[in-house]
């Protein structure tokens, strides 16, 4: 019981004081960011080298090499690796009109992990007679998921039910959970910040269809998204009673 209060404080604590405002860049599908550089990750496959995608993106296979942390220099098809940006790429997307979308907001704010949302499928609540601990967002298959918030990533594994899963937690004893991706690109221990690509839409695990499960946690406590969530006036619910409470 006193963990519930303790959550709802924080909650109105975070709804009623705004901390210092921020501009925040979201990663998209052609700018993305790790370790502090711009770049991409990119999937290796058969129909080219990294030295060839490397140049591709004006950088070399040992910066490649260097960032992904592959002293073995060794990347397996099938598998993501982040290709850093050289500042003339960059340039050049620039000049194509190629950038990242900045939101204002406040460093004690969650943003939405996905850009342009419109639907939600699933809420917070009973769903089958089972208790849905987050909220469902149906998206494309590979779409980018970002961070809600800052954080230090806590898991990132497969988890039974869920599929590949990241964990991170944020100030305050909170959490937030990614679930069901077709990809991660963080893992245990990294520091990430608001906004910045950590996986891909998917549908592993136990999972209908391409979607993100989202949670926000207090003391491990299942909060509505929704409640610390900005504002969305074309949001469509598709189940939104709540009868858990």
């Amino acid at each position: 019981m006193k963990r519930c209060i303790f959550c709802v404080i924080i909650l109105l604590f975070s709804l009623g004081i705004a901390g210092a405002s921020e501009k925040v860049f979201i990663d998209n599908a052609e700018i993305q960011e790790y370790k502090g550089r711009l770049g991409k990750w990119t999937m290796m496959s058969s129909g080219g080298t990294l030295v060839q995608v490397a140049r591709e993106f004006g950088t070399t296979a040992d910066e490649v090499y260097v960032i992904n942390e592959n002293p073995a220099r060794k990347m397996a098809h099938g598998t993501y690796v982040f290709i850093p940006f050289s500042e003339s790429h960059i340039e050049k997307l620039s000049a194509r009109g190629v950038t990242r979308s900045a939101v204002e907001t406040s460093d004690d704010e969650f943003i939405w992990p996905i850009e342009d949302v419109k639907n939600i499928s699933s809420v917070l609540g009973l769903r089958g007679g089972r208790f849905h601990s987050g909220m469902d967002i149906p998206a494309q298959r590979g779409k980018p998921v970002g961070a809600s918030m800052e954080g230090r990533v806590i898991c990132s594994v497969y988890l039974a039910g869920f599929g590949n899963t990241i964990d991170i937690e944020h100030r305050n004893n909170f959490i937030t959970r990614y679930a069901h991706l077709s990809a991660t690109f963080v893992k245990k221990g990294d520091f990430v910040k608001k906004g910045q690509i950590v996986g891909l839409v998917g549908s592993t695990g136990v999972s209908t269809g391409n979607h993100l499960h989202f949670e926000i946690r207090c003391n491990d406590i299942p909060l509505d998204p929704l409640d610390f969530l900005p504002a969305n006036d074309g949001l469509r619910l598709l189940h939104t009673i709540k009868n858990w409470k």
